[in-house]
């Protein structure tokens, strides 16, 4: 009895002193039910520059059983069922910061992810711009070919998958995500894939989601 109590006090004191887990929103990662697409991801994008698709499909997913594929140019929605998601420098529950994804091209000069503040595209000045570039909320790999300002996180198309981690308020300042558009560029490649996409009040673990052979867990899963 007296191990008992102990062993229940010294738990009780651990989780009394350790940190609060970091809050963790899933985008996209196996479709579930508890993710930000309620288990039908490809039906949030309700806009299409045809013949855009979006598809949940299971070839080849960076981790897990499933991964998205859109072909050229884009499909997106500026107001996603459900998605308020406030981007803030010291984010309390309920609020992020960080974002990671993986994602690969299936041919084409280069990919991008797109993200609105309150139902507002990003600002368009030049193709590659250094953060903090607020306003902009473009992630791009490879060539920007559509001339749409963003970040370019790499001058590499990601052939092979590919994860990106980032501080969304470090690269574009303060908002409100409300929604996405998945633009692979209509430059002669069949499209993109994107896989293992979340948000998180904390840095994610580069460690944790580099994939060896497939993704085991995430930084996310970890914590909780």
């Amino acid at each position: 009895m007296r191990k008992w109590s102990f062993l229940v006090l010294a738990i009780a004191f651990v989780m009394a002193c350790a940190p609060a887990f970091a809050d963790v929103k899933v985008l996209f990662d196996e479709d579930a039910a508890t993710e930000a697409g309620a288990g039908d991801f490809a039906a949030l994008f309700i806009s299409h520059d045809a013949p855009s698709e979006v598809t949940v499909v299971t070839t080849d997913p960076y981790k897990g059983s499933k991964c998205v594929f859109v072909t050229p140019s884009q499909s997106y929605n500026p107001n996603m069922t459900d998605w308020n998601f406030a981007i803030k420098e010291q984010p309390v529950a309920g609020e992020y910061r960080y974002i990671t994804f993986a994602w690969k091209s299936d041919g084409g000069q280069g990919v991008m992810i797109q993200f609105t503040d309150n139902g507002a595209w990003g600002s368009t000045t030049t193709p590659c711009v250094e953060p903090p570039a607020p306003g902009t909320r473009r992630y791009i790999g490879g060539t920007n070919v559509t001339g749409w300002t963003g970040i370019c996180v790499s001058a590499d198309i990601p052939a092979q998958w590919t994860v990106v981690s980032r501080d969304l308020f470090a690269d574009f300042g303060e908002f409100v995500l409300t929604g996405m558009a998945l633009t692979p560029f209509d430059d002669g490649g069949n499209g993109d894939y994107y896989d293992a996409m979340m948000i998180s009040s904390d840095p994610f673990d580069a460690t944790a989601v580099e994939s060896a052979g497939k993704l085991a867990t995430t930084w996310g899963d970890m914590k909780r």
